[in-house]
């Protein structure tokens, strides 16, 4: 599985940060899109980094993993 399927699998939280890193943007712009902390935006993606790689891990395993709803809303 590719990284954008991959991320297109995760809450939405966790995606849309991870895409607006993906474009390049720092944590002041992602806390900005998203309406959160500026402080709220480095924890966020860490878990979304580890949602992604549990997903990419299955993947390659053939499971599909449980990834809960414990995602902040946006």
């Amino acid at each position: 599985m590719d990284r954008s399927t991959a991320i297109d699998r995760l809450p939405e939280a966790y995606a849309a940060a991870l895409r607006l890193q993906d474009e390049g943007h720092d944590d002041k712009a992602i806390a900005v899109r998203l309406g959160l902390a500026p402080a709220a935006v480095g924890p966020l993606l860490r878990v979304a980094a580890a949602k992604l790689h549990t997903i990419l891990a299955a993947g390659e395993e053939g499971t599909r993993p449980s990834l809960g709803d414990t995602a902040p809303s946006i």
